[in-house]
């Protein structure tokens, strides 16, 4: 059950020198709260990530986009952050103001994502993006029971580490225990141009014997990211999003598809969710990320 692969995502997310070794803690968990550095994903700061999943490490290079926990240097634009999901897509996307990307993300003891999740969310963010994409832990969570928006904001906000501006653009990501208030099927949530958040326990209840709870999570994880990053027609306007589910793609291969975020995701997709933008999807990413 949750969460085989803890241990091993909590490495990236532990206070590391410059090669990431730790004689004594290696093996540890953050506790929430603990100050921590930028750890690089797929290695040291500098090297490069397998942005396309395939082994052969030739993705851009990932860098350590915040090694200070941020917040000395001023943004230089105001990015829409505050708005609604993808209302900061040009922000994350074009290669100007911000040429690096910060995944911050903050967890519930017992609800902290795999290292597959952390792992994929990544290598996709410089797939579409083609900046360097560095993953640093925020600070602690509040427990709940039920969730709100401004409940979410408002942790993600209190769990901050990272400032936005000076170059970087940060998204934050928040695991938690509980479910939303608006509806106890959403596994996850988009809640503003920065934040996301996943329901760790309606993740594991989602799960069958045929698809795990690791599967679900990344997908919907993947899928909120596409929320923040404009997906499907919340920045853009092409017309091609569900009529009936705003927002998401009409396309069941696509990691967009409303289900993904839904507890009937393993009924519905009986073949496990998929976890990655479809050629719609990937095409409106290019789209903003070259001023449309």
């Amino acid at each position: 059950m949750r969460r085989a692969t803890a241990a091993i995502v909590a490495a990236l997310l532990l206070l590391t020198g410059a090669c990431g070794d730790d004689d004594d803690d290696s093996g540890d968990a953050v506790a929430p709260g603990t100050d921590t550095s930028t750890t690089a994903v797929g290695g040291d700061p500098g090297t490069t990530s397998d942005a396309g999943g395939d082994g052969d490490g030739d993705g851009p290079p990932v860098t350590d986009a915040a090694p200070d926990g941020g917040g000395d240097a001023p943004a230089p634009a105001d990015p829409d952050t505050d708005g609604g999901p993808g209302s900061a897509a040009p922000f994350f996307l074009r290669p100007e103001p911000a040429t690096a990307i910060v995944l911050e993300v903050s967890a519930e003891p017992g609800a902290e994502p795999s290292d597959d999740t952390v792992q994929h969310v990544a290598n996709t963010l410089i797939a579409v993006t083609g900046k360097g994409v560095s993953v640093s832990a925020g600070g602690a969570l509040p427990s709940d029971d039920v969730w709100s928006p401004d409940e979410v904001r408002a942790a993600a906000d209190a769990a901050a580490r990272t400032s936005q501006g000076g170059g970087r653009a940060v998204i934050r990501l928040l695991f938690v225990h509980g479910e939303y208030s608006e509806s106890d099927t959403v596994l996850g949530v988009a809640v503003r141009g920065d934040v996301a958040a996943v329901f760790s326990d309606r993740v594991d209840a989602a799960e069958t014997p045929l698809i795990g709870s690791g599967a679900i999570e990344t997908a919907v994880t993947t899928h909120e990211i596409g929320h923040l990053l404009g997906l499907v027609d919340s920045y853009l306007d092409t017309g091609r999003d569900d009529p009936e589910h705003p927002g998401h793609s009409t396309n069941r291969s696509s990691v967009m598809y409303w289900a993904v975020e839904s507890s009937l995701v393993s009924d519905l997709l009986t073949g496990g969710p998929p976890r990655d933008f479809d050629d719609a999807d990937r095409a409106d990413l290019a789209a903003i990320r070259n001023g449309a």
